[in-house]
């Protein structure tokens, strides 16, 4: 469920350019609203740490691993993650989202 965190707000943000510009404070704070309630419903009682970052992982690693296990929601979430690591690399967060794609596979 904490997918939803990650792919609602990135589902609304490219829809923001076919919106009329008044529309776009709504729809993110509408968006930004859901996330917040996604987390505070499922987030675990105890963070868990990022795993390390490793410079070997790319994009292309994590949206074939989601799409070998074939879950919806796992491949709607590496193409939110691709966005952002788009626009801003973070192995990090690389390395984050493939455990987070794996972890859908169990």
């Amino acid at each position: 469920m904490l997918v939803h965190a990650v792919t609602a707000p990135n589902a609304v943000m490219r829809v923001l350019p076919v919106l009329p510009e008044a529309m776009w404070p709504a729809s993110l704070a509408a968006a930004w609203a859901a996330t917040a309630a996604v987390t505070a419903a499922y987030a675990p009682a105890e963070p868990r740490l990022l795993p390390q970052p490793r410079p070997d992982l790319t994009i292309a690693e994590l949206a074939d691993r989601a799409v070998a296990i074939g879950d919806p929601h796992a491949i709607k979430y590496a193409d939110a993650v691709a966005d952002v690591l788009a626009a801003a690399p973070d192995p990090a967060l690389l390395s984050a989202a493939v455990r987070s794609v794996d972890e859908l596979a169990d």
